[in-house]
């Protein structure tokens, strides 16, 4: 843990940090000419549905945060619902858990169906202060695995739906670009073992689902934690959703400090247009003709 971490900026659901804004960015596009004038670079903008869930999403997040910091608020949501009264001081990832199920029996959670790609309402480089957010608004379920899994209906194929970089696995990514990275797969870390005796990583549970995905081509959800880089939540760090990447290649290699073998998987971001799907995203073209 970091000492003298920097005092929490109030802000609001879903405000982007700076870093994030820069890891978005906007790219310049071509103008193309057109024989009867010129077309100007299309503004996209989003349905109204989709706003609707934004809507949702920031009023889930108000009161997430509310029953985090508003102990009277939480005890009296705990008794109306029959959770029963907290036992000692909350901490980590039980109280958020907690948390969770509060906002659940409120009837707050958003896009509550998991699905591959991009979530409505949600827009690349949103931030979040704490995991049990992202549960609550579809962007990751899972409060402890960083891959979050889907199977089909039959029950036959598993796939990926996000993973989340916390930064606690030891060697976890390796960043090859601002849109490329490397990412270990799950199980049998060093740091999270003990004495247990290592073993190999098996291609199953989440890692055979990111090896489906490259497969299939799907794509999955990519969120990371950053620390002090502005509004960020008491603890110091802040969660980002980066966007919609895919998973090109998948290969074993030995890892050097245990000498078992690890699964790694090259993820690439997906171009801008891709990012969204259609279904939300409505194009305004404005054209200047000439007289």
């Amino acid at each position: 843990m970091v000492s003298s971490l920097p005092k929490p900026v109030k802000e609001g659901p879903l405000s982007k940090s700076k870093q994030a804004r820069h890891v978005v960015g906007k790219v310049l596009r071509h103008v193309k000419v057109h024989p009867r004038g010129i077309c100007s670079n299309q503004q996209s903008a989003f349905t109204p549905e989709w706003y609707e869930c934004r809507s949702a999403i920031k009023e889930a997040l108000r009161c997430y945060r509310r029953l985090l910091s508003d102990k009277d608020y939480r005890e009296g949501i705990s008794k109306d619902h029959g959770m029963g009264l907290e036992r000692g001081k909350p901490s980590g990832i039980g109280q958020h858990m907690r948390l969770a199920k509060l906002v659940r029996c409120l009837g707050k959670w958003v896009n509550t169906a998991k699905k591959i790609g991009c979530v409505a309402g949600i827009e690349v480089g949103d931030g979040f202060h704490w995991r049990g957010e992202l549960c609550i608004v579809g962007l990751h379920s899972e409060f402890q695995k960083g891959i979050d899994c889907i199977t089909s209906l039959n029950g036959s194929k598993i796939w990926a739906t996000s993973i989340f970089d916390s930064g606690r696995y030891d060697s976890s990514t390796r960043k090859v670009s601002s849109d490329e990275f490397t990412y270990c797969g799950e199980g049998e870390n060093p740091s999270f073992c003990g004495f247990k005796k290592l073993k190999d990583q098996k291609l199953v549970g989440g890692n055979r689902a990111l090896m489906n995905n490259m497969i299939d081509r799907k794509p999955v959800r990519v969120i990371r934690r950053f620390d002090n880089i502005g509004n960020t939540n008491e603890s110091g760090y802040k969660f980002v959703y980066e966007g919609l990447y895919q998973v090109n290649h998948c290969w074993k290699e030995i890892r050097m400090d245990s000498g078992k073998y690890v699964y790694k998987f090259n993820l690439v971001k997906l171009e801008d247009h891709l990012q969204y799907e259609p279904q939300w995203k409505v194009n305004n073209v404005r054209t200047r003709r000439y007289h």
